[in-house]
């Protein structure tokens, strides 16, 4: 597209001025574009970094996830299996908290 826009300039250029006028517009249009290309370029770059680098922090968030569920699960198994033994004492005190907090006490009554 720049060069069709450098095209159309370099077709104008002859009627604006004379040899030295047009020489020296050509090279300012000429080094505009290159800048253009450039800062395009580089612009193309850090958009390219920046997308790699969301896409690889979203599969470490995605990673982290699947691992917080899986540990969730793991937990949830191992406190199920924690007081199996009917004379286990965190299952007695577990017992007695839950059996205080639904009962009603003398001064509640």
């Amino acid at each position: 597209m720049l060069d069709k826009i450098i095209d159309i300039i370099m077709s104008i250029l002859p009627f604006l001025g004379g040899r030295k006028k047009r020489q020296q517009m050509l090279q300012e249009v000429k080094e505009f574009s290159e800048l253009v290309k450039e800062q395009y370029s580089f612009l193309m770059q850090q958009l390219e970094k920046v997308l790699k680098d969301y896409f690889n922090l979203s599969d470490c968030v995605k990673e982290m996830h699947s691992e917080i569920f899986s540990l969730k699960g793991k937990l949830s198994e191992a406190v199920t299996l924690q007081c199996v033994k009917k004379e286990c004492i965190q299952r007695n005190k577990g017992s007695e908290s839950e059996s205080s907090s639904t009962s009603p006490t003398p001064d509640s009554v």
